[in-house]
């Protein structure tokens, strides 16, 4: 024999419990306003952040809007990588961008689309800040791996 809910005695009862319960969450969350921030402390702060500038490393990456995207204020990421990075949020992330570059450079991608790709907004800006990190420019650099030009 195959019962369904509908065959099973106070199932109505059991629904208008459910759908109560359920109203009653949503509006505990609509008054305590929606998500909670996270703490400078939390762990996992710092990594969600890293991995979202990794995912986009070709955007345009303000404080602000990482800021925004995480419920916190700009003096938390800032404190956050001060703190557990020993560096700014900016120095990061040109570094994340230097390393994907590098990983660019070595697969033979051209030096001005690996400056754009990953998110300098012109090649003086990605020749400087590549020199500056490693202390050569970066078409030394794809001479060095023995990438063909």
């Amino acid at each position: 024999m195959v019962y369904t809910i509908f065959s099973v005695p106070g199932w109505e009862l059991a629904v208008l419990g459910n759908t109560i319960e359920l109203t009653v969450q949503i509006q505990r969350a609509m008054r305590e306003g929606g998500a909670k921030p996270m703490s400078a402390e939390a762990p996992e702060l710092l990594d969600q952040v890293i991995a979202y500038v990794e995912r986009h490393l070709g955007d345009k990456l303000s404080l602000t809007e990482i800021a925004r995207r995480f419920y916190v204020s700009e003096s938390t990421i800032t404190q956050t990588f001060r703190k557990k990075m020993g560096d700014s949020f900016y120095h990061c992330v040109t570094q994340r961008r230097l390393i994907a570059a590098k990983n660019l450079i070595r697969e033979g991608v051209s030096l001005e689309q690996v400056g754009q790709m990953v998110g300098f907004g012109d090649y003086s800006s990605f020749y400087r800040a590549f020199k500056q990190e490693y202390g050569i420019p970066p078409r030394q650099y794809k001479q060095m791996q023995g990438v063909n030009t």
